[in-house]
C-alpha cells in the first residue's frame, strides 16, 4: 500500500530552510511510494531511489552546515546519525538494484518515511530549539 503522506505541522521543526527541505523530501518519498505501488519493477523506481539518496545527502549536508554555523553542540552525534541513515538507505537501494529484490521498493519507502518522521520530530526539532534559545 502506498504511503500518500501530506505535509503536516507535526513535521515542522521551526527553521524555515530545514522545513522547506523536509517538505521536498517528504514529497519525494510520497512520489516514490505511489510509483512503486503502480509498477514496482519500473526503471523509474530505481531512478527515484537514487534521486532520494542524492537529495538526502544534500539535505544532510545543508542541515549540518546550519548546525555548524550556529555552534550546535550535538553536531558530531547528528552527523553520525545522518551517516548511518545514508549507509542504510544505500544498502537497501543496492539490494534493490543488484539482487533482484523488486518487491522491496515499498519496504524502502516505509524505512524512509519512518526515519524521516522519527528523525524530523525528534532530532531535527532540537536544532531549531537550540537556535531559538541562543538567538532570543
Amino acid at each position: 500500500m502506498a504511503i500518500n503522506i501530506q505535509w503536516d505541522n507535526k513535521f515542522e521543526v521551526g527553521h524555515e530552510r530545514i522545513d522547506f527541505e523536509h517538505r521536498i523530501f517528504l514529497g519525494l518519498i510520497r512520489d516514490l511510494s505511489l510509483e512503486a505501488e503502480r509498477n514496482p519493477q519500473s526503471p523509474r523506481v530505481t531512478r527515484m531511489l537514487l534521486e532520494i539518496h542524492k537529495y538526502a545527502e544534500f539535505h544532510f549536508l545543508s542541515e549540518e552546515n546550519i548546525m555548524l554555523d550556529v555552534g550546535y553542540p550535538h553536531l558530531v552525534e547528528h552527523q553520525r546519525v545522518h551517516k548511518r541513515i545514508l549507509n542504510q538507505l544505500g544498502d537497501k537501494i543496492h539490494q534493490y538494484q543488484h539482487q533482484g529484490i523488486h518487491d522491496s521498493a515499498e519496504d524502502i519507502v516505509t524505512f524512509m518515511f519512518e526515519w524521516f518522521a522519527l528523525h524530523t520530530t525528534s532530532e531535527d526539532k532540537r536544532i531549531a530549539e537550540f537556535i531559538r534559545a541562543t538567538t532570543t
